[in-house]
């Protein structure tokens, strides 16, 4: 055995020495690389807490400065006080830390320990930090301790002015801090070089094993690489959203998720310019600020937290290729951060989602409220309104509606109809539904004289049409309609809310009349800017029959109405013509002694004008001047009542469809009653219709 042991010693004598000698050098080295190692990696959490102390700084800034904003906005202040008390926390925690040793919060928001700065220069700096500290974190926690006290806004100036005044000192203090501690490890880093030159020399020595462990070690990292390669590729074909990278030309990364092309609805592949793929996607001027604003994510000057506000590629709609306009929209949010090696930004990871259903869903969401506060401001209006007179003005109302529904069906067999009588359907039409906006004004339905009103839109912009057919008349009946729901909505409202009108105390027809004509006029006389008191004596409307009654009422109405917009002047006009700056209307309702009725309704306004009304006829292309030359002062005056007829310079609610006092005209007709107009420039008009009892 001796023998044996000798022979092999002596055989493999200088390879063992060669061994031995290595173990006991590579023993030496690797345990000088481990504890210089670990010193190393401890300066690099130091430099690391100390290069987050920069951004620290900044953050509590802009914390301050976001603070501010919100402040002076009026908006809640809970976000920017929550990230200000977290961020100086931290900042202070890692201070403290640096001074005397301790633990403070990761990266990763684990508990780390770091060991108390002992060079001189280090110690330095952080005394001078803790001297500008010190009174920033005293501000910083009165504006804590009473942000919700009425000082908060001085105690937010103070603290915003200190860190204006000293962010950049304490910035810098901690640039300097980093650089310190850099300067150590680099000191430490070249001692382990020199450590590992020597291993470099036993490494030569040992070439033959080191080369082997070198191959094994090389196969095992391919496998695991493989491995990575493989999970990678599964996790891309798996996820949901949309993953990439971009390099500083806009070019995309060989990797990036299979949803990505499903997304975009187009095939995409590694090295495609991404500014065509959204050029395909976004309009204009989106395309211009995704372009630039992915440039500004690669300009090392701007900070990335300061961009997140500024990304125009949030909730934005796309135009996949395929997709009918109008029909299936798609919205994608795409959000961007950087891929930085050492200080440089040299890629963007881009994460792509498909919000399509959630920008549905909140539109939905406000399409519901606003439908809610409609129908909830349309069952205010309902409560004000006796039940009575509310079903009376629903059924009128309905009754209308149908007899539209039968002028339209009439008009509908254009074999039957030539154009002229088109026109007469618009312009019966368009009386009907004059007639009910004003029944709506005076109810103070505003949703009823919205949808009357957007239907004598249509309705007048077919009048002006110099030929009409059968398909003109084809979008009215959806206007109609929507009027017909409308009502039954309000008659189911009526029914359900009975029971709460059981205390009302009863008034006559002729107090529920005037007082919502009181209420037209106010109204009416608000939209100008004019001052009108109306006086009305309709004691005798209760003694009237039903069908006298509501014919009366819609003449009432439409008169009262011209005698607002066109009779009344506005206040300055009238206090330069002598007259008091509010106007007056009489509205009487008087027995003759021959057993006749004779209804008035006099305005002290500005009369009605010949000139003015020829004039009027002249624009409207009705009449040649040789016509109107023709016709009396009194002829002239009654052509007010023509269908399409107005003085009015613009189309509002309350004037310039030409069709009010057309009304008026076919209402005396079918009360059988006689009209008369009398008026003087400057100093009133009235107008009476007297009909038998």
């Amino acid at each position: 055995m001796k023998a044996t042991a000798g022979s092999y010693f002596g055989k493999y004598q200088e390879i063992i020495w060669a061994v031995a000698l290595f173990l006991v050098l590579d023993l030496s080295v690797l345990v000088l690389n481990f504890y210089i190692s670990y010193q190393i990696s401890e300066d690099a959490l130091a430099i690391n807490m100390a290069g987050r102390q920069r951004m620290l700084t900044q953050r509590i800034t802009k914390s301050l400065l976001i603070a501010q904003a919100n402040i002076n906005q009026e908006l809640p202040l809970t976000g920017a006080m929550k990230e200000l008390k977290n961020t100086t926390q931290l900042f202070d925690n890692t201070l403290g830390a640096f001074e005397q040793g301790g633990t403070t919060q990761g990266g990763d928001k684990q508990t780390v320990s770091l060991a108390a700065i002992a060079t001189p220069e280090g110690r330095a700096i952080l005394e001078k930090a803790r001297n500008v500290w010190e009174p920033y974190l005293d501000r910083i926690n009165k504006l804590l301790k009473d942000s919700d006290s009425g000082n908060t806004l001085y105690l937010l100036d103070n603290a915003v002015r200190f860190a204006l005044l000293n962010n950049l000192e304490l910035l810098d203090l901690m640039n300097q801090l980093t650089t310190t501690l850099e300067r150590g490890a680099n000191a430490k880093a070249d001692t382990l070089r020199k450590i590992q030159t020597i291993g470099i020399l036993l490494a030569m020595l040992n070439f033959i094993f080191i080369l082997f462990k070198f191959i094994r070690r090389l196969r095992e990292n391919d496998r695991k690489i493989e491995v990575a390669q493989k999970e990678t590729g599964e996790i891309l074909a798996t996820v949901r959203e949309g993953l990439f990278l971009l390099d500083d030309k806009m070019r995309l990364g060989s990797q990036f998720s299979a949803s990505m092309e499903k997304m975009l609805g187009m095939p995409i592949k590694a090295g495609d310019d991404f500014r065509e793929v959204m050029r395909t996607l976004f309009n204009p001027a989106v395309y211009t600020n995704a372009c630039d604003f992915i440039d500004l994510l690669f300009s090392e000057h701007v900070k990335e937290s300061l961009l997140g506000d500024l990304n125009p590629l949030n909730k934005i709609e796309v135009n996949v290729p395929g997709t009918q306009e109008g029909k299936n929209k798609r919205y994608l949010s795409l959000s961007f951060n950087r891929v930085r090696v050492k200080t440089k930004t040299v890629h963007l990871l881009v994460t792509m989602f498909d919000v399509s259903n959630e920008v549905e869903l909140e539109r939905a969401l406000l399409d519901a409220r606003a439908e809610a506060k409609i129908e909830m401001e349309g069952l205010l209006d309902l409560l004000k309104i006796e039940p009575a007179q509310l079903s009376n003005f629903l059924i009128q109302s309905e009754q209308t509606m149908l007899a539209i529904n039968e002028e339209l069906r009439g008009a509908g067999n254009e074999m039957e109809f030539r154009p002229l009588d088109y026109r007469r359907t618009v312009d019966a039409v368009f009386r009907k539904v004059h007639t009910f906006k004003g029944d709506s004004a005076m109810m103070e339905l505003d949703a009823f004289e919205t949808l009357a009103q957007n239907f004598e839109s249509v309705l007048g912009s077919l009048r002006n049409k110099p030929a009409l057919s059968g398909e003109d008349l084809l979008t009215l009946p959806f206007y109609l309609e929507e009027i017909l729901q409308r009502i039954a909505m309000v008659n189911n409202m009526v029914t359900r809310l009975a029971a709460y009108h059981q205390a009302y105390t009863p008034v006559t027809q002729q107090e529920n009349f005037s007082a919502h004509l009181d209420s037209l006029v106010n109204r009416i006389a608000g939209d100008y800017g004019k001052q009108v008191k109306l006086i009305t004596d309709l004691h005798l409307l209760n003694a009237l029959p039903r069908q006298t009654s509501t014919e009366l009422k819609e003449i009432v109405v439409q008169l009262l109405r011209n005698a607002v917009t066109h009779g009344i002047e506005p206040v300055a006009e009238r206090i330069n013509s002598g007259k008091l700056p509010g106007g007056s209307i009489i509205i009487a309702l008087k027995e003759s002694a021959n057993g006749e009725y004779e209804f008035t309704l006099r305005d002290d306004g500005r009369g009605l004008s010949p000139v003015g009304i020829k004039n009027a006829l002249l624009r409207s292309g009705r009449y040649s001047t040789v016509q109107l030359d023709e016709l009396s002062d009194k002829q002239i005056l009654m052509k007010i009542f023509e269908p399409g007829f107005s003085t009015a310079s613009k189309v509002d609610r309350n004037a310039g469809h030409g069709v009010g006092l057309d009304v008026v005209h076919r209402k005396v007709e079918q009360l059988g009653a006689r009209l008369r107009i009398a008026t003087h420039e400057s100093a009133f008009t009235q107008f009476s219709i007297i009909f038998p009892a």
